[in-house]
């Protein structure tokens, strides 16, 4: 059984991530860094994310700032709304997040939107203390998650770091709407940080101050939320669904949520589908997948529908994706904000405000979630079965012995050789199995190994990370037979 202790004890000593200014004692919680191998398999993950929806959706993608004035803040409603329900410890002034301290309390479901009488009355009945020193709580009240920052040398221009990545995609849909020659649906994409000061970050990368996001916001013109290209292709598609309300998670097609008003629409579906299918690219297993549909209370403030798109792992279904109807809520506030004019014309003349469909992706969860569902272990060795797609290197070349120089020399001819044209990783440092196990802890789906007959025949031997088949191949066929194993069209077992 995989625990969440153990994916993270592999990252942190393969350096996948760790905390950030770790040598430093006064380090605050909620940073992290990516090492080498960690950085890799995240732009691995952001790469997949834009070729099958920004390219493919035929998107645009945008690189916003992560600082901005405060009166974007009013306008999006961010000064006012975004509060997380906190207690305080009278002791030794920890502060928890309310809803989440009774959570694990009481094993029992407690909502951030539950009124701050709800909590604290549900906080007296459970007769709660500071779970780090055992102290009195104080009554729950709202803090907000923004986190300011001073900019000019006078430090008069109030700003805050972004909380979330589409405030930079709103702010620019005016300009965009003037240079880029715009059809709607337009969907806007951008790959970024966001930060929010989190109550009690924790789990590592699961609760983070700050952190990455893949987002989307696809615009539209609500006269036409059924009109979308593609729709015949995913139409039967069956999704993962769980009503509000409801335990059991029920799979549905696409058409179905349409006709039965599950949806607001056929746009709405078809990007629920598209964002499904992503995920079983990523290698999650049909049924490990599911979006949860939010009930009113539980909904952002903006929001008009609303369905979390979560992964089972070792910690539970974890939330992933955050999929919200906007409506026009976002544009019309940074019109009146801006006192732009953010009207489009349709072709009777007619004006409107766009709406917007969500689709805002935790880039940091995601890699998590990808680490936890591909992490195997038995009593030899741990692996981890990542797509290769998402493998920070495709292939390891060992020789057999690093004290023999002919083997050394042929190795290095076939690492100089191959890649040009693949991610090859050379080792000749340890036992040719501390090579292997150094390599599968890491994901590399294959490796190939260089011994004395290697230089007789002309070939090398071809270990599968994941069943440890190995065949021997001729050099000469190389290329053509990693790139097949590498995109599936062939196993080890079959060369």
């Amino acid at each position: 059984m995989v625990s969440y202790e153990d994916i993270v004890n592999l990252c942190v000593r393969r350096s996948l991530f760790y905390p950030a200014s770790e040598i430093y004692a006064d380090a605050p919680a909620g940073f992290y860094d990516f090492g080498p191998y960690g950085a890799t398999i995240r732009r691995k993950i952001a790469e997949l994310w834009r070729k099958e929806m920004v390219q493919k959706e035929d998107m645009l993608e945008i690189d916003g700032a992560t600082t901005m004035p405060e009166t974007v803040y009013h306008s999006s409603g961010h000064l006012k709304h975004f509060n997380d329900p906190m207690t305080q410890c009278k002791k030794c002034n920890t502060l928890h997040r309310a809803d989440q301290l009774l959570t694990a309390l009481t094993k029992k479901e407690f909502k951030e939107a539950m009124s701050d009488t709800q909590l604290t009355t549900a906080l007296r009945d459970a007769k709660a203390k500071c779970p780090k020193c055992r102290g009195e709580l104080m009554d729950v009240r709202r803090f907000n998650m923004l986190v300011p920052a001073s900019v000019g040398a006078a430090g008069k221009t109030v700003c805050y770091m972004r909380p979330e990545t589409c405030q930079s995609i709103f702010c620019g849909w005016d300009r965009l709407t003037k240079t880029m020659r715009i059809k709607l649906p337009k969907g806007v994409a951008q790959v970024g940080k966001s930060f929010r000061n989190e109550i009690s970050p924790r789990q590592t990368l699961l609760r983070q101050v700050e952190f990455n996001q893949m987002e989307i916001e696809v615009f539209f013109d609500p006269k036409q939320i059924d009109t979308i290209e593609g729709w015949d292709d995913v139409k039967g598609y069956g999704l993962r669904i769980q009503r509000a309300n409801e335990d059991k998670v029920t799979t549905i097609p696409a058409e179905k949520l349409v006709k039965d008003k599950i949806v607001s629409g056929k746009l709405i579906a078809y990007y629920l589908v598209r964002t499904q299918q992503l995920y079983e690219k990523y290698g999650f297993p049909f049924e490990k997948l599911r979006f949860r549909e939010l009930d009113e209370e539980e909904r952002a403030f903006y929001a008009k529908e609303g369905w979390d798109f979560e992964v089972q792992t070792a910690v539970g279904w974890l939330e992933l994706i955050a999929n919200n109807y906007r409506t026009d809520y976002d544009i019309k506030g940074h019109a009146h904000g801006s006192k732009k004019d953010m009207f489009i014309t349709r072709d009777d003349g007619s004006k409107f405000i766009p709406h917007v469909w969500e689709i805002s992706m935790g880039h940091d969860r995601i890699f998590y979630s990808i680490l936890d569902n591909s992490y195997r272990k038995d009593k030899k060795r741990v692996w981890l079965t990542l797509p290769p797609l998402l493998a920070p290197l495709q292939i390891g070349i060992f020789p057999l012995l690093s004290n023999k120089p002919d083997l050394v020399k042929n190795a290095k001819e076939i690492h100089k050789d191959l890649k040009g044209c693949f991610e090859t990783f050379y080792d000749d440092s340890g036992s040719i199995g501390k090579r292997y196990a150094r390599a599968d802890e890491i994901g590399i789906p294959f490796c190939m190994t260089i011994d004395f007959d290697s230089l007789e025949k002309k070939d090398v031997t071809i270990r599968d990370r994941d069943s440890t088949a190995q065949k021997r191949v001729p050099i000469k066929d190389l290329r053509d037979v990693l790139f097949k194993l590498l995109t599936g069209k062939v196993k080890v077992e079959k060369l």
